[in-house]
């Protein structure tokens, strides 16, 4: 029951990392607004300045980077579930990464107003690298 749990929610995240890409740039900028608007209040909250340049970009930037580290705590969970070794997760695990923020990129070309940009597919992939080698990391620490 856990594989599946782990390879069903595997399945729904991909399919919410796609549907964020085909979505317009008007409505992605409005969605990052939206959190803008919040972080900017819960800065004012706390009495912090929240610096408004750049905001909206920031935004999605970070939330790329974390919707692609979830992917990679996903990942790993899948092949753990499955009983797969380290090393051959490896694999698995970075091109699975690499392909899902490919086809992220490759799926913004066809929507209106957005581009594909070789770093987003870099910034995208390290989010499921910063993942796995943190959890390369953990193992290892856990064994000495």
């Amino acid at each position: 029951m856990r594989r599946f749990l782990w390879l069903l929610l595997l399945v729904v995240f991909v399919a919410f990392i796609f549907y964020n890409s085909s979505m317009p740039a008007s409505e992605s900028h409005k969605a990052s607004q939206l959190v803008g608007s919040i972080l900017t209040g819960m800065g004012k909250w706390f009495g912090l300045d929240v610096p408004q340049q750049n905001l909206d970009y920031n935004i999605r930037k970070v939330a790329h980077f974390l919707e692609f580290a979830l992917l990679g705590v996903i990942l790993c969970n899948v092949y753990s579930a499955f009983g797969v070794s380290h090393r051959t997760a490896t694999g698995y695990i970075l091109f699975l990464g690499l392909a899902v923020a490919v086809t992220d990129e490759y799926i913004q070309l066809h929507a209106s107003g957005r581009s594909a940009l070789v770093t987003d597919v870099i910034l995208d992939f390290s989010g499921v690298f910063f993942i796995w080698l943190t959890r390369e990391v953990w193992s290892w620490a856990k064994r000495y």
